[in-house]
């Protein structure tokens, strides 16, 4: 409601290069939305493979690893993705139509919930992964997102309050 608005012409400049990054990541969260389904399937379809022999169980193993491996890259890269979000939010909400300040609160705590459940995802199938160098860089790095989403989003919330 800002962006081609003839009384908010003076943002017009601001706002082109606030806006693209919202709709390429709005692409973009969607198909990881579907990724995140088919990237569990991986690991689901290790559990039903055959462990009689010795070599089965490790190929099991191996594969169960992997499919947790790639069960917990794909919530951890839709956390990475919003991580790039936030600093267009930030302005939004200081520049934008003030009329518009409660869709940037509730972008911020929508934002802020998607990071929430993606560090949850992650760390619960973190749980069962046994490469400890992966685990600890993993956890590090959903910890340091949780973290972002959740000082950025307040940040937003603190600005969008003191514009009257």
């Amino acid at each position: 409601m800002s962006y081609g608005k003839r009384q908010f012409e003076s943002l017009d400049g601001v706002m082109r290069r606030l806006i693209p990054p919202f709709h390429s990541a709005a692409a973009e969260l969607l198909t990881m939305v579907d990724r995140d389904a088919s990237a569990f399937s991986s690991y689901m379809a290790a559990l039903k493979m055959p462990k009689n022999s010795e070599e089965e169980k490790l190929k099991r193993a191996a594969a169960l690893q992997g499919g947790l491996q790639q069960a917990v890259s794909v919530p951890l890269a839709l956390a990475d993705r919003i991580s790039l979000l936030w600093q267009p939010l930030k302005e939004m909400v200081v520049h934008g139509n003030i009329a518009c300040k409660s869709d940037a609160q509730v972008a911020a705590k929508a934002l802020e919930t998607a990071v929430f459940g993606a560090y949850y995802n992650v760390i619960i199938n973190l749980r069962d992964v046994t490469d400890q160098d992966f685990k600890t860089t993993t956890e590090k790095r959903a910890v340091a997102l949780l973290q972002e989403a959740t000082e950025s989003a307040a940040a937003v919330l603190l600005a969008a309050d003191n514009r009257k």
